[in-house]
């Protein structure tokens, strides 16, 4: 255990360190997803090219393809067209040289072409010849121009996507090529989510006064997808030892246990000392973070299974997104097999802020300036309990400690999307 306030580097260290242990010494299940399901998951095995590709020659042009013996065509040579090869419908049997045939991009090379020559550099497709219809080069061709040859994009047996690998648009195609109507992807992991409080009731009442409605677990279920796993709000539990106690005991079971609110060190604070009866042991508990200074992160031990990593994250709304994107994100990573995430550096602009002797975590928007600069506009400073004050950004700029804006050119930028 870490006593003390430590840094959020130090904080994301920690977390990476121990999701990577969990994530050596107990692999990842992995699990066949329909290919219509599979955007957004991670690749739990390599795929390659079962053949090549493409599979035969294939024309990249309109155009014809000509049988020259080798040399190339040249301008004022004249060609009997014999026939037609189109991208569903190939030319049958051999080119014998001397003859040409119709060729449509995508459209199999027929055997004894050796070069395809564009329509722009051709007397042009006529359709009132009939049977007899001849095409006249009126360029210079150098010989095997226009042709893409068999297996000149990918060898058969070519590794294609590699374990790990994050399955996109371009991903799902690549599968379909290869005829992947199931693919074999990582396990999810589970998160499941505890609201604390006895001021927090559900989003369908009406808050008295002095309460206010569950608006957390359901941002904090939707960043728990977003960053591949499976969000689940097991609801609100009140400041009651044995509520928390029964409700955690269900959270504790899955591969991440996110608590919101009641990390704090008031005397009705019971999260942390309820986590230590279940057997959860602490890591840390406290960042020089504005907000989330609170923020409780642990692990509990299950026999023949994985840790269930524990984040005890504060109540207010920018302090639960914020805490969840810099340090859950970073957990969820790891143990779903994905490349760490990056973070991003850009030049500070926007609203300028009050230096703290904690690092901020701002709400920002990224903007791609004219000359290419990459800037962040950091919103307006509103307090943490603000539950609108996220709609002004889609990223969190990094403000070191003690940083003064006037001194301050570049910051460390995480999460959310990118330019827009």
């Amino acid at each position: 255990m870490v006593t003390g306030t430590i840094s959020l580097d130090e904080a994301q260290a920690l977390v990476r360190a121990v999701a990577t242990e969990l994530s050596e010494a107990h692999a990842s299940s992995t699990e066949r997803c329909a290919l219509a399901d599979s955007l957004g998951r991670i690749l739990a095995a390599g795929y390659r090219s079962d053949g090549p590709w493409p599979s035969t020659d294939r024309s990249a042009m309109d155009g014809f393809a000509v049988a020259t013996g080798g040399a190339g065509p040249r301008a004022s040579e004249e060609f009997p067209v014999v026939g037609r090869s189109l991208a569903g419908q190939p030319f049958v049997g051999a080119l014998e040289p001397g003859n040409a045939v119709r060729i449509m991009t995508g459209g199999v090379v027929p055997e004894g072409a050796d070069t395809v020559v564009r329509v722009e550099d051709t007397s042009g497709f006529d359709d009132t010849s009939g049977s007899e219809e001849r095409v006249s080069i009126t360029a210079d061709v150098e010989a095997g121009a226009n042709i893409r040859p068999q297996g000149s994009e990918v060898e058969e047996g070519a590794v294609l996507l590699n374990p790990g690998d994050l399955v996109g648009p371009a991903e799902i195609g690549a599968l379909a090529v290869l005829g992947q109507a199931e693919v074999e992807v990582v396990r999810r992991p589970v998160v499941r989510i505890v609201s604390t409080g006895d001021e927090v009731v559900d989003l369908t009442e009406t808050p008295k006064p002095h309460q206010v409605r569950d608006s957390n677990s359901w941002s904090v279920q939707a960043l728990a997808e977003r960053s591949g796993a499976t969000g689940e709000r097991l609801g609100i539990a009140n400041d009651v030892e044995e509520e928390l106690e029964q409700m955690f005991s269900r959270g504790l079971e899955a591969d991440v246990l996110v608590t919101i609110g009641g990390v704090s060190k008031g005397t009705h604070d019971l999260v942390h000392s309820t986590l230590e009866k279940l057997g959860v042991q602490t890591v840390f508990h406290g960042i020089a973070m504005k907000p989330g200074k609170p923020t409780y992160f642990g692990r509990r031990a299950r026999e023949g299974r994985r840790d269930c990593l524990v984040f005890g994250l504060p109540g207010n709304p920018q302090s639960t997104y914020a805490t969840f994107q810099m340090l859950v994100v970073e957990a969820l990573s790891i143990l779903n097999g994905a490349a760490p995430r990056a973070e991003l550096q850009a030049h500070a602009a926007g609203v300028p802020w009050r230096s703290n002797w904690r690092e901020q975590v701002v709400p920002a928007r990224l903007r791609a300036q004219e000359d290419g600069r990459l800037v962040v506009e950091l919103a307006r400073l509103k307090p943490s309990g603000d539950p609108f004050g996220l709609l002004d950004g889609t990223v969190f700029a990094r403000v070191p400690g003690e940083a003064a804006p006037e001194e301050t050119k570049v910051l460390r930028v995480v999460g959310g999307e990118g330019p827009r």
